[in-house]
């Protein structure tokens, strides 16, 4: 645990040049999500309690900064996220893509936008789902229809475990809404879709998207990386089967005091395949959700974390500590029946940017709370 006091005495993450905003692997920006964690941090905790070779496992992947800091720097890297934006994006950024099938892809995406026609449920996604603008209200008419139809195109044709298919996904998700030339809407924000203003201007969504996916096809990868793999699964039901004999365990829940992930990133939930009904009761289940009434699903978390770790294996969880909630000594009575509590450290984070996102909770400080398999 050398290197871990090392990290609590220096903060690595807070210094030049792992503090500059665009530090890391250019994949790191495959698509913008709410939320995030910093690559140099993800990459100073990998360091810290993992060895190359050793795997590393994020049950709550989000956007995939954890493993695939990981993948970069020769871990075996897995992650798993209930949501399809969340397990495409972070298998877009795991895996090495086919140019030649990305090809296809997106041969056969524009195919299906110039012959078909949006469907009744497209339609009716589109009209129902208002959090401040109608989704229409966003895109020159012309655009809509491309939208609505890319939707009905990859809602048919789910493969989020499949690197092509999830670079594409992940490349339009991020050009879906933004204040940039490359956006497919009028001038919103890149990561949380405010009311647009603006021009309705027409832009060609495979022309846009093409730039996105060669942009993210000529990123590389480090000579060191590793192919890893995001499953899409519940956390609070039982693991996919080859998540085993894992070396740590390092992930970042939801803070109990932060902005609703699945609002803040909610026009990319709809293009996702999200209506009304989901967006009423698919978060009943989520643990950002769940952790509001209590935290007794991390008594699940946890037991699972002992049963697919290795002997002596670690776990270590990222929270979020607020006025309202300290995070780690909550979830320290859930841990213990399970693992060995090593260690609870708060890191304060008061001083931190915010990107221009003006509600970001309340969150004051960052806990590491360190975990061992008993």
């Amino acid at each position: 645990m050398q290197k871990w006091k090392e990290f609590k005495e220096s903060l690595p993450h807070m210094g030049h040049p792992y503090s500059k905003r665009n530090w890391g692997n250019g994949l790191h920006s495959v698509c913008s999500y709410q939320g995030k964690m910093k690559p140099a941090l993800a990459y100073h905790l990998i360091e810290s309690f993992s060895s190359i070779g050793e795997t590393v496992l994020d049950p709550f992947s989000g956007s995939g900064t954890i493993p695939f800091e990981a993948a970069l720097n020769q871990r075996k890297a897995y992650g798993m996220d209930i949501g399809l934006l969340a397990t495409s994006v972070s298998n877009a950024k795991l895996k090495s893509p086919s140019r030649d099938k990305v090809s296809v892809i997106m041969s056969d995406l524009e195919n299906y936008i110039s012959k078909s026609i949006p469907t009744k449920k497209a339609l009716k996604d589109s009209i129902d789902i208002r959090f401040n603008k109608t989704i229409a209200e966003y895109f020159h008419e012309d655009t809509f229809r491309e939208i609505l139809l890319a939707r009905d195109f990859f809602y048919s044709n789910q493969n989020p475990e499949d690197p092509e298919w999830s670079l594409v996904l992940a490349c339009l998700l991020h050009i879906l809404h933004g204040n940039r030339p490359y956006a497919l809407s009028r001038n919103s924000h890149p990561i949380t879709p405010y009311a647009p203003t603006g021009d309705y201007v027409y832009k060609n969504l495979v022309e846009r998207l093409w730039n996105k996916v060669n942009k993210s096809l000529d990123t590389e990868r480090s000579e060191s990386f590793l192919e890893g793999h995001c499953y899409q699964a519940d956390i609070l039901h039982e693991w996919p089967s080859p998540i085993k004999n894992i070396d740590v365990i390092i992930t970042s829940p939801p803070f109990f005091d932060s902005t609703k992930f699945y609002m803040t990133n909610w026009m990319r939930y709809w293009f996702c395949g999200w209506g009304k009904e989901e967006f009423e009761v698919q978060p009943r289940s989520f643990i950002e959700v769940l952790q509001k009434k209590n935290f007794n699903g991390y008594d699940y978390i946890f037991r699972m974390c002992q049963e697919r770790l290795k002997e002596k294996g670690l776990a270590v969880f990222h929270l979020g500590y607020s006025k309202k909630c300290n995070m780690g000594e909550e979830l320290i009575p859930f841990a213990e029946k399970s693992l060995t509590v090593e260690d609870l450290f708060t890191e304060s984070v008061e001083h931190c940017e915010h990107h221009g996102i003006s509600d970001k909770g309340g969150v004051k400080g960052h806990q590491y709370l360190v975990l061992q398999k008993k």
